[in-house]
């Protein structure tokens, strides 16, 4: 009898087809890891698309910064606007004091580069003033960053603490539509509260902290987790097979 005519033995058949099914599952567990972190990486994209859309539609920012002041003396406050992505045609803000027992506004002024001002319109308990100015000769323009607006200046009464802030406003870009920014009240400070007080920039935001996009997870960090994962769990599927 010819050799090649013998049947091979059943156990070698079961090895055979076992092997085959164990790489057609691992087969199919590769397609899958690739299908679900391409998944992954897509949804991680538009997230991270849609809140840059959400970030720009609000980054303007109207922020008084902070200020120390002796009780028997002046402080200045500076309110500036952060973006204007179309320009500045003008403005006019009115501030105010949360309480007048610790300061008191006193006067305000406006940068060189507005071609028309209104005289402050200071209350007469010291405690809101009215800006109001117009860029006649268009120094402002699309794109402009870190605009100051004006100048506050507020007296120290008793030693604590007060908010000064926006409680009214009109922005016109140079088009003639609306700048509807977010607000951030700045802090007086009466007597000496520098002592355990954050270091700000000119434009109010604290130095030295974590941003809130630093602290945000990574688009595709997310996925890379996945594909860990899914790797992990074929590699156990994989030794349990062999």
């Amino acid at each position: 009898m010819d050799c090649h005519d013998v049947d091979p033995p059943a156990s070698a058949v079961r090895r055979a087809s076992h092997s085959l099914g164990r790489w057609r599952a691992i087969r199919v567990l590769v397609v899958a890891v690739v299908l679900v972190a391409l998944g992954a990486i897509a949804i991680g994209s538009v997230a991270g698309s849609e809140g840059s859309n959400a970030s720009s539609a609000t980054d303007a920012e109207l922020v008084v910064s902070d200020a120390t002041v002796d009780p028997t003396g002046t402080e200045t406050h500076r309110l500036a606007l952060t973006d204007a992505p179309e320009g500045l045609a003008g403005f006019e803000v009115t501030l105010a004091l949360e309480s007048g027992d610790v300061a008191t506004v006193t006067n305000a002024s406006y940068p060189d580069h507005f071609g028309l001002t209104t005289d402050p319109a200071v209350s007469a308990d010291g405690r809101t003033v009215t800006v109001e100015a117009a860029d006649l000769g268009d120094e402002i323009t699309s794109g402009a960053t870190d605009v100051t607006l004006a100048e506050i200046d507020v007296a120290g009464v008793e030693p604590g603490e007060t908010e000064l802030q926006v409680t009214d406003l009109q922005i016109d870009a140079d088009g003639g539509s609306a700048i509807e920014p977010s607000l951030e009240a700045g802090t007086v400070t009466v007597g000496d509260g520098a002592a355990g007080s954050s270091s700000q920039n000119d434009d109010g935001t604290e130095t030295g902290t974590e941003s809130e996009a630093d602290s945000d997870s990574v688009p595709g960090f997310a996925a890379g987790v996945t594909i860990a994962a899914l790797a992990t769990v074929a590699t156990v599927l994989f030794v349990r097979r062999t």
